[in-house]
């Protein structure tokens, strides 16, 4: 279900603001999805997992960050991996 900010009612306004834990501007759409539990894959990880992964993560994210040439590279590669013929437009 999407709604435009202005369109609902002010209390329909506001519990899209206390569902999101900030306010939002009257340009602004909400959107509201319901999931039926069946819907939701459960983890096969543990708990411990879980949070090992997720400090994993964090480690990898908040490592060094690579040069835009390296990231220019990277992403020529990957587009010639799926397009043998692509070359860079510059």
């Amino acid at each position: 279900m999407l709604h435009r900010v202005k369109d609902p009612s002010p209390e329909q306004r506001h519990a899209a603001e206390i569902l999101l834990g900030r306010p939002v501007s009257e340009e602004a759409a909400v959107i509201i999805k319901s999931l039926d539990p069946a819907g939701i894959i459960p983890s096969r990880l543990s708990h411990d997992q879980r949070i090992e992964a997720l400090k994993s993560s964090v480690q990898r994210l908040a490592g060094p960050a690579i040069s835009g040439h390296e990231e220019e590279a990277a992403v020529n590669e990957a587009m010639r991996s799926v397009r043998p013929n692509y070359r860079p437009t510059d």
